[in-house]
């Protein structure tokens, strides 16, 4: 096994450092570094691109919190609303902050005159790039902590301040099971990309993410069963892939078709 004794919020004399919230401000600045890099190459301007960027933001924030705060003690937050915005005790849901950015970006495509699908496939990649940069702090301080397992590389966290229990139980590294994948989906759509017609690349972002949320939530440990079975990131996973699988077809056979003409 592999023992983590890392603690969450580190002191630089008296000024708190929460690694986590350092994690996604890193992985943010890495994404919009490769978006701008990689509008070199597209028609959008720089401008446009830096615009939507912090759209994309404030939609994936909002987004996070909202479907946290929607699968989690509700009534609590609607009968104590000032606690909604209070994010410092913890509480971001991917998925939310995935529809938050979509929205935001769509939003923001309509009032720019962009089109969405083009600006889609710009973003998407650097979506599970930036991801996979967030899943280091939050595997290093215990959130999202995997079911228990005897395998090698299972983890036990030993700092009495890890957000992961701390009894001595070897648990799978679920987050970097994520990692991993995060970074294989990006490999696969800047490979793919220069072959794809427009918005084949973002629809292929939404198909792989989802099989792969799917899959980590098996050993994921920190959330319930909810229904079938499955957990709900692995209810909305699915929700995703029978809508993006048959688009991504559709948008693939119709290129073809034009080809083939």
């Amino acid at each position: 096994m592999i023992r983590i004794d890392w603690n969450p919020v580190a002191h630089v004399g008296p000024v708190p450092i929460n690694w986590y919230g350092l994690g996604w401000a890193a992985a943010f600045l890495t994404g919009r570094s490769l978006v701008v890099r990689w509008a070199r190459a597209s028609p959008i301007s720089r401008e446009k691109v830096e615009e939507v960027l912090l759209w994309i933001l404030a939609g994936a924030y909002i987004g996070a919190r909202l479907y946290y705060v929607a699968q989690n003690e509700p009534w609590f937050y609607l009968t104590h609303p000032w606690r909604i915005v209070a994010v410092w005790e913890g509480g971001l849901a991917f998925f939310g902050g995935l529809f938050g950015a979509i929205a935001a970006a769509w939003v923001y495509a309509r009032r720019a005159k962009v089109p969405f699908l083009e600006l889609a496939d710009l973003v998407a990649p650097a979506i599970p790039i930036a991801a996979a940069i967030g899943r280091i702090p939050c595997g290093l301080d215990g959130m999202d902590y995997g079911t228990p397992s005897s395998l090698p590389w299972a983890v036990v966290y030993t700092n009495p301040d890890s957000y992961a229990p701390n009894d001595g139980i070897p648990r799978h590294p679920d987050q970097y099971y994520e990692l991993v994948g995060d970074l294989l989906i990006a490999w696969i759509l800047l490979k793919s990309r220069p072959r794809l017609p427009a918005g084949a690349t973002f629809y292929l972002y939404l198909v792989l993410f989802s099989v792969l949320r799917f899959l980590v939530f098996f050993v994921r440990g920190n959330v319930p069963i909810v229904a079938l079975g499955l957990k709900n990131a692995q209810l909305t996973a699915l929700v995703i892939l029978v809508v993006a699988a048959p688009i991504l077809v559709s948008t693939l056979a119709r290129s073809k078709a034009r080809t083939a003409h």
